[in-house]
């Protein structure tokens, strides 16, 4: 195995957090959703039948937290609440026309700045970082578990 150097490690990932940091603040002043409420929209439009403690789960975040945030995002219009007949202690979420609309959104903003700047790369450097973005969860130690 390649030694990593560490101090240039620890650099690259402080301008990685930065990154992440201040592109959380482009969707929060575009859009006025945070990166959790997108992972809620995301999930619910990869899973139809959701429960709010399957986002709980999912976010691996306690349910006070993500109450909060369902809640939120129900008052805003991007997902609504159907409260379950069997269990009227479970609530399940479905994403609205305009949670819908608002990834589509995000995603048709993301494409447009990320092709934008990379119009300097080459085919290979793009897919390049393609495939290291897809590999990002297991560079970072995140588990396949929370990543799918």
């Amino acid at each position: 195995m390649k030694s990593i150097p560490q101090n240039k490690l620890n650099e690259d990932l402080f301008i990685v957090l930065k990154t992440i940091f201040h592109y959380e603040r482009i969707f929060i002043e575009q859009f006025g959703l945070k990166f959790e409420e997108i992972y809620i929209l995301q999930h619910l439009r990869r899973n139809p039948v959701v429960r709010v403690t399957d986002v709980s789960r999912e976010l691996q975040l306690p349910m006070f937290t993500i109450s909060r945030l369902v809640y939120r995002l129900t008052e805003g219009g991007y997902l609504s609440k159907e409260q379950a007949s069997e269990d009227r202690r479970n609530y399940f979420l479905h994403l609205s026309e305009k949670g819908e609309k608002t990834l589509k959104d995000i995603e048709n903003s993301t494409y447009n700045r990320i092709s934008a700047n990379v119009t300097g790369m080459t085919e290979t450097q793009i897919n390049e970082l393609l495939d290291l973005a897809g590999q990002l969860h297991v560079v970072l130690g995140v588990t396949k578990e929370v990543v799918h």
